[in-house]
């Protein structure tokens, strides 16, 4: 049984298919979210060509579980959130494109919850909150979850943990007990900035600004602050102790521990160990610095996920390529049933109280449908 996982990263949209179970990976790929976006029929035949059963197709900000086929316009504008009058961004453009395409196709491919749909984390927690972590943080929670329970031999029930999203455009982190997500902090509340974002924004500049763009979701993080422009993950490790990229780096690095701490209000016991995810979490020089603090700070252990089983596609895709298996009740089905994934309904707009939000006349502006090839 073939088992499909993507991930629409900022930077690299990731395919991950396994059969029958991580030991047998029949496709290991990352591609350019720019090449996704300007030609998604090249990405599409990718994904036909692995012949697989059952896909995860990628969610953005999350739906309720449900099969493409039942896909509408309203379902795909929120996948993206993103404003018809907006400049088109290449992640969200590529994404909507490839739904499309999918689901005139017929393929059994099923949208993900983002981290605010899932029944695990009490309602009291969600009031104002659209981004406590986009479908990939779902699907990268259920990585670290499977990789501490291969690691001490243990049920998914009795996984807990925080797991620390490091990717190239934002930061989140989830609260993991017994198996569930509790609480999170996506990359748009994030206490701190990510490497393309600035975090969570002071509600008095939102209000300078005034209706901005969504762009500036995808700036003023560190590697602004370090130099003005976007950097390689590697030029900005290779210069930490500048003035300028030290001043960017304590930033991010202090936003996720205040992350770690505000989630630790949440556990009932103190967790297992804190695992760092993400593209950032692979280079050594982010990680082993980031390590220290978190270990000195917290007492707590801190890894990088131990089995990983691809050699391109990050911790999302892996996640999400897990999750894929647990639908056709695959060998990973249990993990899908403790997640309470299947059990998740409504929107991510459900939990927002101000009452000029109008949920009708805000999905009316949202971008849904894109030109695809026939």
């Amino acid at each position: 049984m073939r088992a499909l996982g993507i991930d629409p990263g900022t930077k690299n949209f990731d395919l991950c298919c396994i059969e029958d179970s991580v030991d047998n990976v029949v496709l290991d790929k990352s591609i350019s979210t720019e090449i996704v976006a300007k030609n998604p029929d090249h990405v599409f035949e990718i994904i036909k060509s692995t012949e697989s059963d059952v896909i995860v197709g990628p969610s953005g900000y999350g739906l309720e579980f449900k099969h493409i086929s039942e896909f509408t316009e309203e379902d795909v504008a929120l996948t993206t959130l993103d404003k018809i009058e907006d400049v088109n961004i290449p992640v969200l453009s590529g994404l909507r494109k490839l739904l499309w395409m999918m689901k005139n196709a017929r393929l059994n491919a099923y949208s993900l919850p983002g981290v605010v749909l899932l029944p695990t984390i009490p309602q009291y927690r969600k009031m104002n909150k659209i981004d406590m972590g986009t479908a990939d943080k779902t699907c990268v929670a259920a990585f670290a979850i499977w990789d501490q329970a291969e690691e001490y031999k243990i049920q998914y029930s009795n996984a807990n943990l925080i797991c620390i999203e490091m990717g190239f455009g934002y930061n989140a982190a989830m609260a993991v007990e017994n198996g569930q997500i509790i609480d999170a902090v996506g990359g748009t509340i994030f206490p701190g900035p990510g490497y393309l974002s600035l975090g969570q924004m002071d509600g008095e500049l939102a209000y300078l600004l005034g209706e901005f763009s969504k762009l500036k979701l995808f700036e003023a993080g560190a590697t602004f602050i370090a130099a003005n422009r976007i950097l390689d993950v590697e030029d900005f490790s290779a210069n930490l102790l500048r003035d300028e990229y030290n001043k960017a780096w304590e930033s991010l690095k202090e936003g996720i521990v205040k992350a770690v701490a505000l989630l630790l209000t949440s556990f009932k016991n103190q967790p297992r160990e804190i695992i760092l995810t993400g593209r950032l979490s692979r280079n050594k020089e982010i990680y082993d610095a980031l390590k220290q603090r978190l270990d000195e700070q917290f007492k707590i252990p801190t890894r990088n996920p131990i089995h990983r089983f691809t050699k391109e596609a990050k911790d999302v895709a892996q996640g999400a390529a897990i999750l894929s298996n647990g639908i056709v009740r695959g060998e990973y089905s249990d993990l899908l049933k403790q997640m309470k994934i299947t059990e998740t309904k409504g929107t991510v707009l459900d939990y927002v109280l101000y009452p000029e939000v109008r949920r009708k006349e805000i999905i009316k502006k949202l971008r849904s449908v894109e030109k695809i090839s026939t």
